[in-house]
């Protein structure tokens, strides 16, 4: 068996030969991060073409790109010599495709984690949860595809997998709230919201929580006022129902965001239950409060 990572640096694990192969940061690497970001999917040489030298191809593309997968094929081969049909196949009037399984990709891996987790994780105590989320997070090891930026494959499939790393640590949030780590999530959480890149108005609402939590309220009040910057800057709007009513709640000091009884806190649903109950007709928030979530 061989595992292919691509949640960081290109390396290559080979279970026949027990080594890793670094990648080189070569044509062959782009290359192979392609075929494997788009695992089972034939590519014509055209496409591979634009994805390897887009708008700045060499004099003679097609016999470049061939040359590049001669080589790709040997250092495949060289990891497996004991298989008996290479990996990379050209099919007939069609492209090129990779024999890969998902489960010989890291990122395949995570993906199917991160799928689970989104499923799984309010029926699951909060502890189980942060213990998944962070075995799936071990398999990042830097930059998705080690920050190669390729073509439109490459981009569209590194923004998946980064788009899939942050709703996990989402659900790790509040998993972590649930239990009433919320000291330890700040500093965590405000990198992220502070980050264009990682912005999320859900982490905005978790760390006005566990500033709040943490008596600083103040604080918490101006991560609000930082988020409608943010959304309005991006999108033209202002924040969300959600999330105003995170800073109401704030402002009106609303028991619900007071730390839970982590004695009796046993599922991530149970405290949307909970929340669900508070909203439900005939309920009176406390001290004028709003409802929402109590994580």
């Amino acid at each position: 068996m061989v595992l292919f990572s691509i949640l960081g640096p290109l390396e290559i694990y080979s279970e026949k030969t027990g080594t890793t192969s670094p990648g080189e940061g070569s044509f062959q690497d782009t290359l192979l991060i392609t075929l494997l970001s788009a695992r089972g999917r034939v590519f014509p040489a055209g496409v591979l073409i634009d994805e390897l030298w887009g708008q700045a191809p060499p004099s003679n593309p097609v016999n470049a790109l061939q040359a590049h997968i001669s080589r790709l094929r040997r250092k495949l081969r060289g990891l497996e010599p004991d298989r008996p049909h290479g990996r990379l196949a050209l099919m007939p009037l069609s492209g090129y495709r990779l024999d890969v399984l998902d489960e010989e990709v890291d990122a395949q891996l995570f993906l199917a984690e991160a799928a689970a987790l989104e499923r799984e994780a309010g029926t699951l105590p909060p502890e189980q949860v942060v213990a998944r989320v962070g075995q799936a997070l071990r398999r990042w090891r830097g930059p998705a595809l080690g920050g190669i930026v390729g073509g439109p494959i490459c981009q569209e499939s590194a923004r998946l997998y980064e788009q899939a790393r942050l709703r996990v640590l989402e659900i790790r949030f509040d998993a972590e709230l649930a239990l009433g780590r919320h000291g330890a999530i700040i500093g965590e959480l405000t990198e992220l919201v502070i980050a264009r890149s990682s912005f999320r108005e859900r982490y905005c609402e978790q760390l006005m929580t566990a500033l709040y939590r943490s008596g600083r309220q103040a604080e918490a009040l101006e991560i609000y006022r930082h988020a409608r910057e943010q959304v309005g800057e991006a999108a033209g709007t202002g924040p969300s129902r959600a999330l105003r009513d995170h800073e109401r709640a704030v402002l009106e000091h609303d028991s619900i965001l007071e730390a839970p009884d982590t004695g009796t806190v046993r599922t991530l649903a149970g405290s949307r239950r909970r929340t669900a109950a508070a909203a439900a007709p005939g309920h009176r928030p406390s001290e004028g409060g709003r409802s929402f979530a109590r994580l």
